[in-house]
């Protein structure tokens, strides 16, 4: 379950109650990001993190996130496009710029250019949305080395709680009850 020796069992919970002081801060920070008012609905910005923990290699995070874009009902039909492949092949096209901009962020983040900003806002886009965009990726990016880093794996039992938790208290809900203590 981790890679940390002197706590082999321990699971993602238990390190964020081990780092409350770091791990509550930064879920108020997600719940802004993934709740808070934006074009993208919460499902859409939750299959948008499952995207990036893909191309990260972090599997419980692709799977939690998808199980919650899932609970907050984004149908597979939808959700599989943007977590996996092209959007517009099911009638998403109006996300092909956005999972673009967010690739390349993900990938290569210098390598972003105005062109792929401007192709987000003439599909119709706005300013917000690029930055919420890229706020998602960034803020994966950072989740997806924790996990990793600590070595926690895709179990299915705790992936759907966490997508089910998800789409119950948001991410408000954590932070919450690390505040608690």
């Amino acid at each position: 379950m981790s890679y940390l020796p002197d706590q082999p069992r321990a699971t993602l919970l238990d390190r964020f109650d081990a780092r409350s002081e770091a791990a509550a801060p930064l879920h108020r920070f997600a719940h802004a990001v993934m709740r808070g008012p934006s074009a993208f609905s919460p499902a859409l910005r939750e299959a948008i993190a499952a995207r990036v923990s893909h191309a990260n290699g972090c599997a419980f995070c692709r799977d939690a996130h998808a199980a919650a874009a899932h609970n907050l009902g984004l149908a597979a039909a939808e959700l599989d496009p943007v977590v996996y492949g092209a959007p517009d092949a099911q009638g998403l096209a109006a996300l092909t710029p956005v999972l673009a901009y967010v690739d390349t962020l993900n990938r290569e983040p210098a390598a972003v250019a105005r062109e792929q900003v401007d192709a987000m806002l003439g599909a119709g886009w706005s300013q917000t949305d690029v930055e919420t965009a890229a706020l998602v990726c960034g803020f994966f990016n950072m989740m997806n080395r924790w996990v990793e880093g600590l070595g926690f794996g895709p179990d299915a039992k705790t992936v759907a709680a966490a997508g089910r938790m998800l789409a119950d208290t948001g991410y408000a809900g954590l932070a919450e009850r690390l505040d608690a203590g």
